[in-house]
């Protein structure tokens, strides 16, 4: 049977150029592993320029890819486990609206794995998985929060493998809005508190805990035309604190009633304005 077809439109050629030895086109004996991540960074830099020429268009930076974070070895029967988890973060600010939380970047297409299947597989505990407050770059709209999980290990002894990035270099603002804020590993928080790399390999202990901080997106816009009420709703669901609020926004609001202090808001959202054009 014949099959038809309708165009429905055409565009003009694009011609990619990737010289040999580049890092789009390595060689041996040039480095690959952990790779992805230069994917990612490549899509926020392509987003970036776009955003010359099409703002509206694109999104400021979201937290720079997925982290990779392996936990392997053996329990007391010596039979083998390993778990591996992808964890992704948030979008970075859009031409009008906020940037989306636990979700995957926009060049992949993942999900968040469910804490009870990481515990009921693996001798993992999830002692923290929620969001981190003021971490969104603040914007007209902001980006999306941090994303904050606890890894307990349960097992006698395993090795701990994280690739995660965008911990010196932050997701960028764009048309004003401020960078997001940076990734981090903690091992032991509560105890000897020692702060990892962004991509390491180490052998942890039973009672272990590794503690990852996902980056926060992008602004979009300059944060004083933020919708008061949208700083409020944030303020409402502890997205943001109250001296954040001033600080990030300008919004001054009473603690405890969330009440604004308009005239204090109006003077402050004023001297901003006038430090951003000097």
């Amino acid at each position: 049977m014949p099959i038809s077809r309708t165009t429905l439109g055409s565009s003009r050629p694009i011609t990619i150029h990737a010289p040999a030895g580049t890092i789009v086109n390595p060689v041996l004996p040039a480095a690959c592993a952990a790779r992805g991540l230069t994917g990612f960074r490549l899509g926020d830099l392509m987003m970036g320029a776009l955003a010359q020429i099409a703002p509206e268009k694109v999104c400021a930076a979201g937290e720079g890819g997925n982290t990779g974070i392996t936990i392997g070895g053996y329990d007391a029967d010596r039979n083998p486990f390993i778990f591996v988890e992808f964890v992704c973060g948030s979008w970075g600010g859009r031409y009008d609206k906020d940037g989306i939380e636990g979700i995957t970047n926009w060049c992949e297409n993942l999900c968040n794995t469910p804490v009870e299947v990481v515990e009921a597989e693996h001798p993992v505990r999830i002692e923290q998985y929620g969001f981190v407050p003021d971490t969104g770059g603040a914007g007209k709209f902001r980006g999306g929060l941090a994303l904050i999980r606890d890894y307990r290990l349960l097992e006698e002894e395993a090795v701990l493998q994280v690739r995660s990035d965008r911990r010196r270099f932050l997701p960028y603002g764009l048309q004003g809005g401020k960078p997001g804020t940076p990734s981090l590993n903690i091992l032991n928080p509560d105890g000897e508190h020692r702060v990892l790399p962004t991509q390491f390999t180490m052998t942890m202990k039973r009672g272990d805990l590794l503690r990852h901080i996902m980056p926060g997106g992008g602004g979009y816009g300059v944060p004083w035309e933020r919708d008061i009420e949208r700083v409020l709703d944030d303020l409402r669901n502890e997205k943001i604190t109250p001296e954040y609020a001033r600080k990030a926004y300008g919004v001054v609001v009473d603690p405890v009633t969330l009440e604004v202090d308009e005239a204090a808001t109006a003077a402050l959202r004023q001297q901003m304005q006038r430090e951003h054009q000097q």
